[in-house]
């Protein structure tokens, strides 16, 4: 999508001319790549699938601009803004992914429909009533809906980190807070197509097709190793109801078995344990274990699953001579540095210092000796 690219005004330089053709391919043949990689590598992830409709909106527009950088007669005023309110159109589709990211399952064919449907309507007005201030309008409702979808993304991240915490006991590759890199890189984004849509040159389009690239690339990293989250966080099942315990258990004694499963059978040292997985386990259904972590316990899924490892930890720490790195393994975290931040919260030390002081002499000489 190359919006700015028809213009009244043409440069007689010839070196941002071919410097903007050829960003203008390269951001093309990057885009297609892309789209190509995410329909081969989406099977079975919904997130992948989405992102590859949106690159294939991407690219169709690219080939259009393809075709008028090779074409560049057919450039007047009339035909430059129709086509750049034909490039409007991908604008929501950028809020289909941030929707899906931050509400996985939300997305639908009718709620794309319903977002598309107003830029397409300002496309077929301005076909057939070609009027400034109905073009100024048109850019001026999709900064205004650009802008509003990101306010409403930085609402929603840490919403959707919170419901996180009730369902699952990490969040390695499955946290948001990368979104924040791209909504940064989306108010730049924003700032120049507004620019380039309105005011023609080679330089512009030139920075456009390298932001295409760089956002696009940030994006595709990102959601390319963020794992699937859809079916723990939006699926319910037709037992998945706040009810009592079907054997009649109060309060303190679910607390006791809840406590007994995890101490013989140490589901915590699973680094990939759901709340899902443990109402497996227990017999019942996710909805009634959150709400009585919650309203009972006055704790989340990871928070609680966490003190258990962090448990397990400790006793590593004082009776072992493990390495950190293999403590942290051990007690079913994913990662050191996840270990380090929860111990640290914790105990209000690093693993390594909390060792020193309370390892037994017999083994710290040991691993002295080791060094």
């Amino acid at each position: 999508m190359q919006i700015g690219l028809y213009g009244n005004k043409m440069s007689d330089d010839t070196t941002y001319i071919q410097l903007m053709q050829y960003t203008a391919g390269t951001s093309f043949m990057f885009l297609l790549w892309l789209c190509a990689y995410f329909f081969r590598n989406g099977s079975g992830n919904r997130l992948r699938q989405i992102t590859g409709w949106v690159l294939l909106v991407w690219v169709i527009q690219s080939v259009k601009d393809m075709a008028l950088i090779w074409y560049p007669t057919v450039r007047f005023e009339f035909l430059h803004h129709v086509f750049v309110l034909i490039d409007m159109t991908a604008v929501p589709t950028c809020a289909f992914l941030l929707f899906e990211l931050t509400r996985p399952g939300s997305m639908t064919l009718l709620r794309a429909a319903l977002h598309e449907i107003p830029f397409i309507l300002f496309i077929l007005i301005y076909a057939f009533h070609p009027m400034d201030i109905l073009y100024e309008s048109a850019i001026a409702c999709a900064v205004a809906y650009g802008t509003a979808v990101m306010l409403y993304v930085l609402f929603e991240i840490p919403a959707y980190h919170k419901r996180l915490k009730q369902s699952y006991s990490y969040h390695e590759r499955i946290d948001l807070r990368w979104l924040y890199i791209i909504l940064l890189s989306f108010v730049v984004f924003l700032a120049v197509w507004s620019l380039t849509s309105t005011y023609y040159s080679e330089f512009n389009d030139t920075l456009y097709y390298l932001l295409t690239c760089i956002i696009w690339s940030l994006i595709s990293y990102f959601i390319n190793r963020q794992e699937q989250v859809l079916g723990s966080l939006t699926t319910r099942s037709h037992q998945d109801v706040e009810m009592p315990q079907e054997n009649g258990e109060e309060p303190h004694q679910f607390t006791i078995h809840l406590h007994r499963i995890f101490e013989e059978e140490h589901l915590y040292l699973n680094p990939k344990l759901t709340i899902m997985d443990l109402a497996q386990a227990i017999g019942t259904n996710r909805t009634y274990i959150s709400n009585y972590l919650n309203n009972v316990l006055g704790t989340t899924f990871f928070d609680y699953v966490n003190q258990y490892r962090l448990s397990h930890a400790e006793r590593l720490l004082r009776q072992t001579k493990m390495p950190i790195e293999e403590i942290a393994d051990r007690s079913g975290f994913n990662s050191r540095s996840t270990f380090r931040r929860a111990f640290l919260k914790r105990f209000g030390c690093a693993p390594s210092q909390y060792r020193l002081h309370h390892l037994p002499k017999e083994i710290e000489k040991e691993i002295s000796l080791t060094r």
